[in-house]
């Protein structure tokens, strides 16, 4: 395939399967079956399914974007450019966690992935992605033509990026669009959609960039924040629950935000009330009451909702909505 990518699905058994990836093309696939191929000069795709159930593969061009995308139970994604044969150091890879958990190793290094987590290990230099549990994970190969020269020369292994908020949750959300997109998109559609993909990437590289080195209390607070948001509308969310979950002692998750002058659980609420202002905002939720859209963002009780919102807002959350809706008929 003309963009360099693509799987091997070996025949291995064990708790722990091996998927050797990004060679060029699949050389042997048995312990797969091809169930959907096609091929188009500027957009392909082939879809593997392992016949015990184990999980799928597939593999992508679009224009010179490679996408590649394994859901499986445990099992070990293997890149090794020496023992493929492919030429994939040209390419940069970018590994997104999109369910469950993986572990990355490269030259010594380790990196815990986990959803909304991506990273972009050395293409020419072997690595492996280890999970445990049933996951669902994207592999980009991006041409290093296509990035500027200061992206490509910075040692991003070692690094994980956060998919919580910003340029890298645009990157990261648009991937897994076009990856579930793939089968309806035009031949015409594909340059466009890999300069855009490519576009989003170099701006959160960038993003990245600017703030240096990243230590490793950042990336602890990184990985609470990612938890948070995803268990944010859950009233049972407590500093008990998400030190627990986390593996973390209580005094660890404490030290991760005092730095930025907030407690956990302030920072939890803030979270929500941003949420909450921006359903008391939308006019699509006009006719939700104010203590059912407090309670969605997990605030059981309204007395205590309110006093927040006043406090964070200057305004009680009924001011705050009428102005919206006046505002909407002026205008």
């Amino acid at each position: 395939m003309e963009c360099g990518i693509g799987v091997i699905v070996d025949g291995s058994t064990g708790p722990v399967r091996t998927v050797a990836a990004l060679a060029v093309p699949p050389r042997d696939a048995s312990a797969a079956t091809p169930r959907r191929p096609g091929g188009r000069t500027a957009l392909s795709w082939q879809h593997f399914e392992d016949p015990s159930g184990h999980g799928t593969v597939q593999f992508a061009c679009v224009a010179w974007l490679g996408i590649g995308r394994v859901r499986a139970a445990a099992h070990r994604v293997v890149n090794d450019p020496r023992g493929l044969g492919n030429s994939s150091g040209s390419d940069m890879h970018v590994v997104l966690q999109v369910s469950g958990t993986s572990v990355l190793e490269q030259t010594g290094r380790i990196l815990t992935l986990e959803p909304g987590g991506w990273a972009a290990p050395h293409a020419d230099h072997p690595y492996t992605l280890t999970s445990r549990e049933r996951t669902e994970r994207l592999i980009l190969a991006i041409g290093r033509e296509h990035l500027a020269a200061e992206l490509t020369s910075t040692p991003w292994a070692g690094r994980a990026f956060s998919a919580v908020s910003g340029t890298g949750r645009l990157f990261f959300s648009t991937a897994v669009c076009l990856a579930d997109e793939l089968p309806y998109i035009r031949i015409s559609q594909a340059q466009a959609l890999a300069n855009q993909l490519t576009a989003l990437l170099r701006l959160a590289l960038q993003h990245e960039i600017s703030f240096g080195p990243v230590e490793e209390s950042d990336l602890r607070r990184e990985r609470a924040q990612r938890y948070i948001a995803q268990h944010l509308r859950d009233p049972q969310l407590t500093v008990e629950r998400i030190a627990a979950d986390l593996g973390w002692s209580r005094r660890t998750l404490a030290r991760v935000f005092a730095p930025h002058g907030v407690t956990l659980m302030e920072y939890v609420y803030h979270e929500r009330l941003e949420g909450v202002r921006r359903d008391l905002l939308n006019p699509m939720l006009e006719a939700h009451s104010l203590a059912d859209i407090a309670r969605s963002w997990g605030f059981v009780n309204y007395t205590h909702f309110s006093d927040r919102f006043r406090t964070h807002f200057g305004v009680s959350p009924t001011t705050a909505r009428r102005r919206a809706i006046g505002a909407r008929v002026e205008s």
